[in-house]
């Protein structure tokens, strides 16, 4: 007890304020912090050029002078020079000297033969589609909506893309690319040694499912998408050497699976889709599946409690995005648990991978 009859608890800073409340005066490397994130689209939208612009490609050789590369990319030469000026001062490029510019590790990643790229990734989350979208982020937070209807009169993301192939196949390529990272951590964190037929529902245009055939001589594949998704798929399946041992097989996941195959796979699918849907798809894999199948859901995994990671704040924000974009959500493992009970499945694992995805893994109950 004080004097004057108070607890002194650790809960309680020197002025009897609570510490988990901020002082009064706001710290300047606070305000420097939360202004950095604040103008984040700027820098965004800087690395967007570059990779549009190719700049990567064109470096890919050794430093090159501003007046070159402006001729090469059809670029102004002095505004290139500020924009790779100011991405050399995000370590993206490197001035060699004034007026000439080579690649730094991270612009690497924006060279397009690169393994590894993102450029496609770039080009999708910088593209001015997801910059509509996320500029709807208000409307989106007090209804509940995604941000279609508001801007285009559409329902969400998936009548956007039906009715612009463009952007669609920009996506396609993206996700693409997305799947080069989890391929390798998948194949290390899941055992296929016992299956005969793998099913990769909503596997895009291949390329997770055409790593696990290659790393799994004795495997089956059969990759299931929409007809406007997998009609991209056979090139990249007969480039990887599996082209033989995969069936493409067009459909609606909402609608049916294919049948009695040993492992279903879903990467990256159950998150587009909100509760309702994404249960019915669960039951439809539930429906396919024979008494010994399994089921394999590979997802971001939202912690209870958020804490201030580079994980996790990669999580919440692709949380966001499903918000503003699908209608779908990222989701905590208790989450997962209900969603996949509701479709009479039974969780037996939920593990990280060395990729920003878990497995989930579940059977019918």
């Amino acid at each position: 007890m004080t004097p004057s009859g108070g607890l002194t608890t650790p809960e309680r800073g020197a002025a009897g304020r609570p510490q988990d409340q901020p002082d009064d005066d706001v710290p300047a490397a606070a305000a420097a912090a939360l202004l950095q994130q604040a103008t984040a689209f700027q820098l965004s939208q800087a690395i967007w050029v570059a990779a549009k612009l190719s700049v990567a490609d064109h470096l890919r050789d050794g430093p090159m002078t501003v007046e070159k590369l402006a001729v090469l990319t059809g670029s102004a030469p002095a505004p290139l020079h500020r924009l790779l000026r100011a991405l050399a001062a995000f370590r993206i490029f490197r001035q060699t000297e004034p007026g000439t510019f080579a690649l730094a590790p991270q612009g690497a990643c924006l060279r397009s033969d690169a393994d590894g790229s993102i450029r496609d990734l770039v080009l999708l989350f910088g593209g001015e589609n997801f910059w509509q979208t996320w500029g709807a982020l208000l409307h989106c937070v007090r209804t509940g909506e995604t941000a279609f209807p508001q801007l285009f009169g559409m329902r969400n993301s998936f009548e956007y893309y039906a009715r612009n192939p463009a952007e669609s196949e920009r996506m396609n390529h993206a996700m693409t690319a997305g799947s080069l990272a989890i391929a390798p951590a998948v194949i290390a964190a899941c055992d296929f040694s016992a299956a005969r037929t793998i099913a990769d529902i909503g596997g895009g245009h291949g390329r997770l499912i055409a790593g696990i055939l290659k790393a799994n001589a004795g495997l089956r594949g059969i990759l299931f998408d929409f007809a406007g998704v997998v009609a991209g798929a056979a090139e990249l399946l007969g480039e990887a050497g599996v082209a033989d041992r995969c069936d493409i097989i067009a459909g609606d996941m909402l609608t049916s699976v294919p049948a009695d195959c040993d492992i279903y796979l879903m990467s990256r699918v159950i998150n587009i889709f909100d509760d309702a849907q994404a249960v019915a798809v669960l039951k439809n894999c539930r429906a396919a599946m024979a008494a010994d199948a399994k089921l394999i859901v590979l997802e971001r995994v939202l912690p209870e409690i958020a804490e201030p990671t580079s994980s996790i704040q990669s999580k919440v924000m692709s949380d966001l995005t499903m918000l503003v974009r699908t209608g779908g959500r990222e989701r905590t493992a208790n989450e997962f648990h209900d969603l996949l009970t509701q479709a009479s499945l039974r969780v037996i694992r939920i593990a990280s991978t060395a990729a920003p995805v878990s497995v989930i893994e579940a059977v019918r109950a």
